[in-house]
Formats: structure tokens, sequence, C-alpha cells
């Protein structure tokens, strides 16, 4: 099948040069360095962005791919995704960086972070001009008013709008209401350019909440309206009790006689709640097989509904978010309100959980680094210094691959399944966000610890949106299991051999030959993935085989120890997740960089040392997870632990007497 070419947008670097710093050293503070950059003091030049954006979609044709991370679990791999799929052509790239280039000029020039901070809100005009934009709407089709945009484009948009936190966060609920956006975190430093980038990388994904499960009665009567702005949307889901746990919510939609629900109970940290005029609201109702049993199912309230009340949180992140309490006193919901059918919430909610990632920033103080000297000479003259530049450099230089490489697996795969890829960015970029921040931190000193620091914000909202969805415990558990869950489907006959030894001796002498041979290094590598990839980074492409061959080993270890009790065993399916995060963002930056070079990229010789440094240390991390989990519990130090926190709840706190209490 001959299908129309692939392009990849063209990332903008900017010169290197230590002269550009040598220029501005009368620069001795991080918050000097953000007043030349941030939107605190805007210039004169008003900014008025009146028309909509409008971005041509490409036409691409989209080929049927299993799913990329599930496939590590039984030891395959997609090598045709390592020629990094380029979505944009040239002139797509060019007018996404026009439109590019009057959005940041507006975040710069207007948005004022550190009052949106202070004050708890986002003004109100700034908001109008993002809606007339149409940024509400980048994810909703044409025809109901949106701007429809790829992944791609709405990646490098949400570059831009992740200068300010609360904006991001607030557009993020608004379109995961509407189409399920998931954000991906991704970072970008550029040591040219002394300035803070948040990087909030918003990548749509298939079974929007609103656009697949929704009727075409609601879609019309809703999703013009969100397109515009003029009716935002918030999702009602967690609960202070049940968290994240939907199953355990107390919400309940009673169903009254005449087909239509009443629902009573109480939803927390529901974004956008002090600015929503429409809410999702998963409830409980009686199962339409056994009315003893209880179902998940979503509904669409709007806000002006009697019995609805809010009541706003004041917190210590994303401050300019109107994050609230919805209270739901008796209230009545019609029938036509019902998202997809009775019980199917928990479907959506699932879809949803797949396909919301956060995705964040990092602060450029390279500038900074070299004009503050220390005994007389600079901070850039420290062996440590530019290691720590170099440890920030390379983890932003993998989480932008990897969001890149997600939007360009959306924008090329027909119905992707991109579950445990979004869970993977999730906890790969959220940790990473939070490293980059704390290095440079430690890097400035205690002038980032002191009041109005733009560093100690940033950190702070690092925290929130990393928590924004789900803890990443919670998270390496879903990637773990759903993978563990995948192979066993895949190997359900292996795996009951494995589980049965005495019966099928031959079968477990190969097994162990074979899985010896793996550790040993002598399997012939059969995926080829460094023949896929440019010559240079051969050796990366061949650990990351090897690496590939002991996941798929470690997998069927672990199943057949646990078997369908897997799920309770957490600890090793948690060791799993991390490699299969490691393995997938190593993929993208062997695919990011091997184009790069080959196309001879500026700084690409630099670009490749960034991905061996990348590669190296994520090989090592990779196997302190794959000897703990040979090691078993008991030699991996793993059941001390557990007997410990056993002894912390049984003294119901810290057991140990204190160093001066005699027993005399």
């Amino acid at each position: 099948m001959e299908s129309t070419k692939v392009l990849w947008p063209t990332l903008k670097y900017s010169n290197c040069y230590l002269s550009k710093f040598l220029k501005n050293r009368q620069c001795s503070s991080v918050n000097n360095i953000w007043r030349k950059y941030s939107s605190e003091n805007a210039q004169t030049q008003e900014v008025v962005i009146k028309e909509k954006i409008q971005l041509s979609k490409p036409s691409v044709v989209k080929w049927k791919r299993p799913p990329f991370v599930k496939e590590f679990f039984v030891g395959k791999f997609d090598t045709e995704l390592l020629a990094f799929p380029e979505i944009l052509d040239k002139d797509q790239v060019i007018e996404l960086e026009n439109a590019i280039k009057n959005l940041n000029n507006f975040m710069k020039q207007k948005v004022n972070s550190h009052e949106i901070d202070q004050n708890a809100k986002i003004p109100e005009d700034i908001l109008q001009e993002l809606k007339d934009m149409g940024l509400f709407g980048r994810t909703i089709p044409t025809k109901y008013g949106g701007l429809d945009l790829s992944h791609t484009a709405s990646t490098r948009l949400n570059e831009v709008l992740g200068l300010d936190c609360s904006i991001a966060s607030t557009l993020a609920a608004h379109e995961f209401f509407a189409a399920q956006v998931y954000f991906v975190k991704s970072g970008n430093l550029r040591f040219a350019v002394i300035a803070f980038l948040i990087q909030i990388t918003a990548i749509t994904c298939g079974g929007p909440s609103i656009l697949h499960y929704g009727s075409e009665s609601q879609k019309s009567q809703y999703l013009p309206r969100m397109a515009s702005g003029e009716l935002v949307g918030a999702l009602c889901c967690s609960e202070l009790e049940s968290g994240s746990d939907l199953l355990s919510m107390s919400t309940t939609a009673k169903k009254t006689p005449d087909g239509n629900f009443i629902i009573d109970g109480t939803k927390s940290w529901v974004t956008n709640a002090g600015i929503a005029g429409l809410f999702i609201v998963y409830a409980k109702t009686p199962g339409v097989m056994d009315p003893r049993e209880t179902e998940i199912t979503a509904f669409l309230v709007e806000k002006n509904t009697k019995g609805v009340s809010v009541t706003l949180h004041d917190k210590l992140c994303l401050r300019g978010a109107q994050t609230g309490i919805v209270r739901f006193d008796n209230v009545f919901v019609p029938s036509s309100n019902l998202i997809g059918n009775v019980g199917q919430g928990f479907e959506i909610y699932l879809k949803s959980l797949q396909s919301f990632r956060v995705a964040l920033y990092s602060y450029s103080a390279t500038e900074l680094i070299i004009h503050r000297e220390r005994l007389d000479r600079s901070l850039a003259d420290f062996p440590l210094v530019r290691r720590r530049l170099s440890k920030i450099c390379t983890r932003i230089y993998s989480m932008e691959s990897a969001s890149y490489f997600t939007a360009a697996i959306l924008d090329s795969t027909e119905k992707p399944d991109v579950a445990l890829e979004s869970a993977a960015l999730k906890i790969f970029n959220s940790a990473g966000t939070l490293y980059c921040l704390q290095q440079l931190i430690e890097a400035v000193g205690s002038s980032s610890l002191m009041p109005g620091s733009h560093l100690l914000k940033f950190y702070r909202d690092a925290l929130g949106l990393a928590m924004f969805d789900s803890p990443n415990d919670i998270t390496l558990q879903y990637l773990g299991l759903q993978g563990c869950k995948y192979a066993g489907n895949k190997e359900v006959e292996n795996i009951k051999k494995l589980r049965n030894p005495f019966y099928y001796p031959s079968h477990i002498m190969k097994e162990n030959i074979r899985q010896l041979r793996i550790r040993w290094g002598l399997l012939k590598f059969e995926q080829d993935i460094a023949g896929h990839i440019h010559p240079s980074l051969v050796e990366h492409g061949n650990k990351l085989e090897k690496v590939l061959q002991n996941l798929e080993a470690a997998v069927q270890t672990i199943l057949s120890e646990h078997g369908k009790q897997v799920v309770d065993a957490q600890i090793d399916p948690r060791k799993l997740a991390n490699i299969a995060t490691e393995l997938y963002v190593w993929s993208a930056v062997l695919s990011r960089c091997s184009r790069s070079y080959c196309w001879g990229h500026r700084n690409c010789h630099h670009e490749l040392r960034l991905a061996g440094a990348f590669c190296h240390d994520s090989y090592k991390k990779i196997g302190l997870n794959f000897n703990d989990i040979a090691l078993g519990m008991a030699k991996n130090n793993e059941r001390s632990h557990l007997f410990g926190g056993e002894q912390v709840l049984d003294c119901r706190g810290y057991f140990p007497e204190h160093p001066l209490k005699h027993n005399y």
C-alpha cells in the first residue's frame, strides 16, 4: 500500500555560543533573568490576536500497528517507528511556526504569571483572548467549530501555552472534558535562550467523552459552545475519601420511575470548578443485570442546575486554575444527559485515564550560572556545575523526544492503543521535570528558596501537575499490570507450563536454558534494532535489544511465580513498569537522534553525545531493576522494608525508642 509522505516538524534550535551569554554579564540573580523574559513586566506594545488560529491538517495515511509498549512485554519491537515518522511538511511547519510566534508574543507580553499566582485567578481578558484564538477547541472537529489540529501541531502549540501552568491546566481540563486530551510532559532547554520554558504537550486521544460516547444531540448542543469557550467544561470524578479509585466512590445516581436520574454526592479536586458551565459527573447506578450490584455511569450536568454548588480550594500550586469541590444535592438529570449507556462510565473513565497525562516545564538558568562567581571563578568553570547542566539537558532531550514520538504515533496510526505509552510519559516526564528543577535550585543556591522566587513557584506547580490525574505509584502499577495482562494473554499456554514444572519438565528445561542464554548475552538478536538506526548508535541499539530480551524473560518469571495473583504482588510489576518506561523513552531518543544525524541537523554531533549519555544512564537503571527481580524479595532487601512497614502499622507510627532513653 502506497502512503502519502509523512513529514516530521522541524524543531528550531538556537545557537548555543557562549558569546551570546557574555553580552549580559549584568544578570546576577534568577529574578533578573526572569524579568527580562517573563510576562511580569509586559512590554508597552499591545498584543491582540483577534483572529482564530488557522492551521491546515496534514493528510496522512494511517497504518495499522500493534501497541508499541505492550509488545515490549512479549519481547517484540516495531522497528518501523525508529524512522521517527514526520507528520508536517515544510509549508505546514512554517505555518505552524508563524502561529507559534504570535502566541508566544501574547503569552510573554500579556500574561502576568506572578499576578495570576498572587490573585489565584486568570484574568477574564486573558481567557477571552485565548477563546478568540480558538484554543478552547483545538481538538474539537471543525464541523463543531473547533480547530481539529493534528496531535503534532497541538503538541507544539502547548509548548508555548505552558509558559503559565495555570492557563495550561485550565485548557487541559476543558479539552479533557470535551475530547479527552491527554498530556505528556516535555522539557525544552535552549542554552542560547536565557529563559524559562514551560512545556505542556497536549495530544488528543481516540474515545473522547462527548465526541465518541455522546449522542449527536449532545455533540450539537455542547461542542460548538465548548469550542468557542462560551461553555467551559470540568470533570467530576475524584472524591475526598476515594481519591482516583472510581469503584469506591460514594456519589449515587438513583433512577426515577420516568427513567430520569437524581444525583447525590460530593466531588473534590475539580479543575475549572469556578468557571465551568458543564460537568461530567461519574456516579454509581444499580446494575443492569443485577440491581443489587452497582455500576459506574457518566452524566452531563449543567452548573446552573438546581442543587449544584461549588466551593473553591485554596491550594499551594497551580493557583490560577480554579480547582474546587462540587456538591450535588438531589440534582435532577434527564436521561438525555446520560453519556453512553448505563454502566458504561467505567469504560469511559479508563479511556480518559489512559489519555490524560501531565506535562510540564524546565527553566534555563545557564546564564545565571555562567555569571555567578564563587571563589573568584564563574560557576560554569566548575566540573560539577557543568555535569549538572548536562544532566538537565539530557533529561529534557529525552522528555522532548518521547513527547513528539508519541504525537507521531498518534498521527500515523489507525486506532492507536497508547494506554501504556501515556502512562510511561506521565511517569518519566513528571519525575524528570521535578529532577530538572531540583538540580537548578541546588545550582542557584539559597536565593531560589526566598519568597517570590520563580524557581520555587515552578517547583510547586510541577508537584501539582505531577499529581494531576493520579500519583506515579498508581500509574506504575497500572503500566506494569497491564503489560503483564497483555503478556499473559499472548503466552497463556507457555505460562501454564511454567507454573506446572512437574508436568512439563522438558519445556521447563528449554526455557531455563533460553533464559540463561539471554542472561549471558548469547541469544541472537532477532529484532535487528541496530540495523534500523544510524551506525553511530549501533551500540545503544544492541543494548536496547538485549534489554528487550531480558524484559520478556523477567515477565515470564514473574507470571510463572505469581500467576493471577500478580495483581497483589505490586513490587515486581512496578519494576517491570520502570523498565518499560525507560525502554520507551530510549526508543524515542534513538529514533530522534538517528534522524537528526542522518539529516545533518545543526549540533547533531552534540545531540549524538546527549543520546548516548541518556542510553548509558538508562541502561544502568534498567540493570538495577533486573537484578532486583532476579534476586527475589528475600535477597534484594524488599522483604526487610515490608517487615519494617508492618511494624510501623502495628505500632501506629515510628517505633524505635529515642536514642537517649535508658532501660534503668
